[in-house]
């Protein structure tokens, strides 16, 4: 029996509603993530910083690589989920772009 390759994605968005250097926020499961476009490239990530508790959907600002919690400055680097400042890390979800459909499934173990 072979496992269907989309079990457990679900589409939070088009990619037209999400353009380059944008970051929005999405629900998942019953999680809200925030959702990440830097130059076409699609990130998924827990929305909360696990610092102080700001919404990094609404608030986070990009700079290139990373998404900075304006609370307390940690810096997310969005391949990793990873901050070095407090050694801290945002869930990363998987996603996949087909078409134009952006779709995220929940993240394995952590």
């Amino acid at each position: 029996m072979t496992k269907d390759a989309n079990a457990g994605y679900e589409t939070v968005l088009l990619t037209p509603e999400l353009g380059p250097g944008h970051v929005t926020e999405v629900r998942v499961n019953g999680e809200t993530l925030a959702l990440v476009n830097v130059s076409q490239t699609y990130y998924a990530l827990d929305a909360f910083c696990p610092v102080d508790g700001t919404n990094l959907a609404r608030s986070g600002q990009l700079d290139g690589e990373r998404l900075v919690c304006p609370g307390d400055h940690s810096a997310f680097e969005l391949a990793t989920g990873r901050d070095g400042q407090h050694g801290k890390r945002l869930r990363r979800w998987p996603l996949r772009v087909e078409g134009n459909e952006i779709r995220v499934a929940p993240p394995g173990p952590a």
